[in-house]
């Protein structure tokens, strides 16, 4: 007799509330849960894991594609900058727009877009950037010194200068002293463009009290204030430079132009050779130490000069001065009315000198009547005419500079001694 053996159920337990039931239930008799076979469960993390592969998939194309827009956007921003060094303006507003379409919101590409199109005069569109630009950015100091110089361009002074003044208290991301330096010296250049010289002044003192550590700046100062007609601060900046480097040519010969400036022809010349002899090649040096030493030799209002050395320079500057008048009248082909005129040899052209003008007929005139006062001796004896007739040389050297230009030294010097005079009265 054959025996017939069944194995048990096979039972499960139920994960939520531990019962135990039947294999092949659907759900627990306990508390009505979905029963999760197995397999069910392993088709469930198959499912998860194609999942965040495919998020993981995705995210690495968006990477790559992202990386490839940038890398497109500094290729071409990297020829705009080339562009525009090579003076390419609107070569290199057409890259930087191109490089905006792959990195639209980079306010770098921006902001050199606006500033390409300014350099290629395109002054509406740059218009247009810079105000999107600064309504995001106000304080950006970068910003306002373009807007200043689109205003600037526009003949807009009033805005220019409102800009310029953003910029310097703005804010910059790198070198922000230097920069603000730089602007200032903009700033004054511009306003001294448009004759605003008490507001340049004005600049130049503040830019002063900033006191600029650099060398270069601090020699850039000198020369301006040396154009604005302040050699007194101008020998501070350059002072200030000395005091670090003594041995800078530049510096010294700037201290010894302010210094020629102030009629100090001692100290003139103290400074111009110290540049020589810093930097022997300075030929601007050598011309200006050897005005210098004519002006030594020939001021008559130098301190402690007695009577007999105040006199014999006079006579000198009388001499020098009369002379300069009968050779630039020749040059001109001008001849002086006389007395008893002798004929009158032809000119270079053959043809006779014409009459020399009023301005200079009256002063050879005075010259001739003047001739026999104006000797070393009738100068010791009458001390009172030596003011008079070195007005008179300074009259001549005045006249006759526009029209004979070319002038040996010691009339570069009479006329450097009329124009400090000038200076004096006012």
């Amino acid at each position: 007799m054959s025996v017939v053996s069944s194995s048990a159920p096979t039972t499960i337990r139920c994960h939520a509330c531990g019962a135990e039931f039947h294999q092949g239930v659907e759900r627990c008799p306990s508390c009505g849960r979905v029963v999760t076979t197995r397999s069910a469960r392993i088709v469930l993390a198959l499912t998860l894991l194609l999942i965040i592969a495919g998020f993981a998939f995705t995210q690495y194309f968006v990477a790559l594609h992202r990386a490839t827009q940038s890398s497109l956007a500094v290729r071409w921003y990297t020829r705009g900058e080339q562009a525009m060094q090579a003076s390419l303006p609107a070569v290199a507003a057409d890259d930087y727009r191109t490089a905006l379409t792959y990195d639209p919101a980079n306010q770098q590409y921006r902001l050199r877009l606006a500033q390409a199109l300014l350099a290629a005069n395109r002054l509406n569109e740059a218009r247009a950037h810079l105000i999107s630009l600064w309504e995001e950015e106000p304080a950006d100091g970068e910003i306002n010194l373009t807007l200043a110089r689109l205003h600037a361009r526009r003949g807009e002074r009033a805005k220019a200068v409102r800009y310029y003044g953003n910029a310097i208290n703005g804010v910059w991301n790198e070198k922000p002293r230097a920069r603000r330096i730089a602007t200032r010296f903009e700033l004054v250049y511009y306003l001294m463009q448009q004759n605003q010289r008490p507001q340049a002044e004005a600049e130049s003192v503040a830019l002063q009290a900033d006191g600029p550590t650099d060398p270069a700046d601090q020699l850039r100062l000198g020369s301006l204030l040396l154009q604005l007609n302040e050699p007194a601060r101008a020998i501070d900046a350059y002072n200030a430079v000395l005091a670090r480097d003594p041995g800078n040519a530049q510096a010294w010969l700037g201290k010894g132009q302010a210094s020629l400036a102030l009629a100090s022809y001692a100290e003139a010349e103290h400074a111009i050779s110290n540049a020589l002899e810093h930097d022997a090649k300075l030929e601007d040096a050598r011309r200006q130490l050897e005005l210098v030493r004519e002006l030594l030799r020939l001021d008559p209002a130098l301190r402690g000069l007695s009577l007999a050395d105040r006199s014999r320079r006079v006579a000198e500057a009388f001499q020098v001065a009369f002379q300069r008048l009968n050779h630039c009248a020749a040059e001109q082909g001008y001849r002086f009315a006389d007395h008893n005129p002798a004929p009158q040899p032809p000119n270079g052209n053959g043809a006779t000198p014409a009459a020399a003008p009023a301005p200079l007929q009256s002063l050879y005139a005075t010259g001739m009547q003047k001739q026999p006062v104006a000797t070393e001796r009738a100068l010791r004896k009458d001390p009172d005419a030596l003011e008079p007739t070195m007005q008179y040389v300074f009259a001549v050297e005045r006249a006759t500079a526009p029209l004979c230009p070319q002038m040996e030294v010691a009339d570069r010097a009479l006329l450097t001694l009329a124009q400090h005079e000038n200076e004096a009265v006012k």
